[in-house]
């Protein structure tokens, strides 16, 4: 893209739970100049996605409802769609832990061709700013086999284990599943794609699992920026560091002749700024990828979590500097 262009960007996000809809929220609030697809998981095996896959066989619901809920108009944000997107029940029966907005998906799910028009559905009636993209329309598990052998398998058990994890010999989906066509013309035709936050062996690899996802990044121009948790979910870290989640996402990579360009991370993993628990911003054992520091990308009241409009607005700042925006 030319500088001085005003081609709206076409941004592809990838992942899922909590950190794909923390990053969607503020990058909404862009749209004005960006074209957004979220690519997200559909392999959780617990809570009521878990139990709605079991019952019905649809592919998990729960990250699908989080993002639609990211992505609705400011007009409805703390609305009463959002309340009921957000819902959960509280009961002794069968609808206990049961997600309002997982039930609705579900319906809407049954009256349609695929997951991926039941979406589309909902999305038009919302006036969602951006569209939701289920990885793939299918049902699978996701599994890890460690080094030693051991097999994982369920995307709650390998959530678990992420801290054995970073020397698994292969993460795998059983049954291997092909992936959503809305997803594989997405990422071909990105200019820039973001992989994370969030989970790295139960949001983020996941996506890039199903047939087709690999060769569709390869064949594309786009730049891929990974942006770094900053903390892990426990308290261990047990060495982890930023270039270990670039190492693990490029195993996968790699295979399609493509890298992470580069790595978004929060100063509070850098030096004397290091705090407990925030991983270890270690920018010396990079290969060929570019460390873009931010000063602050922390939620206020929880800062082991991003605040959706520090981290939009970093993310947008790396996405103008290599599409020469101006």
């Amino acid at each position: 893209m030319s500088c001085g262009s005003t081609r709206r960007i076409r941004v592809v996000t990838v992942g899922g739970g909590t950190g794909s809809s923390v990053l969607l929220r503020g990058l909404k609030r862009h749209a004005d100049r960006i074209d957004l697809t979220a690519i997200v998981t559909t392999f959780d095996d617990g809570g009521s996605s878990g139990r709605l896959r079991n019952e019905y066989g649809v592919p998990a619901l729960g990250d699908i409802r989080r993002c639609i809920a990211a992505l609705l108009p400011p007009d409805f944000e703390d609305s009463t769609i959002d309340w009921m997107l957000e819902h959960r029940f509280n009961s002794d029966g069968s609808l206990n832990d049961h997600s309002l907005g997982n039930l609705m998906l579900l319906s809407v799910w049954q009256r349609s061709e695929s997951l991926s028009e039941a979406i589309d559905s909902i999305a038009g009636s919302l006036n969602l700013i951006g569209r939701v993209v289920p990885v793939s329309d299918e049902s699978s598990d996701l599994c890890a086999e460690l080094e030693d052998g051991e097999l994982i398998c369920g995307e709650s058990a390998v959530g678990e284990r992420n801290e054995d994890l970073f020397g698994p010999s292969r993460i795998y989906l059983d049954p291997p599943v092909t992936a959503n066509p809305d997803a594989l013309v997405a990422l071909r035709e990105a200019d820039v794609v973001i992989l994370g936050p969030g989970d790295l062996f139960a949001s983020v690899i996941p996506n890039l699992l199903p047939g087709g996802v690999i060769e569709a990044i390869s064949e594309s121009s786009c730049q891929i920026l990974q942006v770094c948790n900053i903390a892990m979910k426990v308290e261990d870290t047990k060495g982890y560091t930023a270039s270990d989640f670039v190492k693990s996402v490029n195993r996968y990579l790699e295979s399609g002749g493509k890298a992470v360009d580069a790595i978004l991370v929060d100063e509070k993993g850098i030096g004397s700024s290091k705090v407990d628990g925030a991983i270890e911003i270690d920018d010396g054992l990079f290969d060929n990828v570019e460390v873009v520091t931010a000063r602050d990308l922390s939620d206020d009241v929880s800062p082991r979590r991003h605040d959706s409009e520090r981290l939009a607005a970093a993310v947008l700042a790396y996405v103008d500097a290599v599409n020469g925006y101006r």
